[in-house]
């Protein structure tokens, strides 16, 4: 009895690898920059070593907030180093060779 099972048809779009932008964040001054990207379905890789513990978790909590309205996912790829983009882009050959390559195992 399948009549209200949900399925998951999440279409797979692909990114090119040139279309990944890499930031390394000092401080939260720059978060509407990383907000409209996100908006505009560019993927970012944010790396947040440099960064306070209560300015990361703002940066980091904000995004995501961003991220769920526009459909999107955070990807934690290291310590301190999250990739953010839309869900059918994660889906892609592109970002999820990234992911493989570089998450930490």
């Amino acid at each position: 009895m399948g009549l209200f099972k949900k399925s998951n048809t999440t279409p797979t779009t692909d990114v090119d690898f040139e279309d990944l932008k890499f930031y390394r964040v000092h401080d939260s001054s720059g978060i509407y920059d990383y907000a409209e990207m996100i908006m505009h379905r560019l993927p970012i890789v944010l790396n947040l070593s440099d960064c306070l513990i209560t300015e990361a978790n703002e940066v980091l909590l904000f995004l995501s907030g961003v991220l769920y309205a526009c459909d999107g996912e955070v990807v934690k790829i290291q310590d301190k180093i999250y990739l953010m983009a839309q869900k059918s882009d994660l889906n892609g050959p592109t970002l999820q060779k990234f992911i493989h390559d570089y998450t930490k195992k």
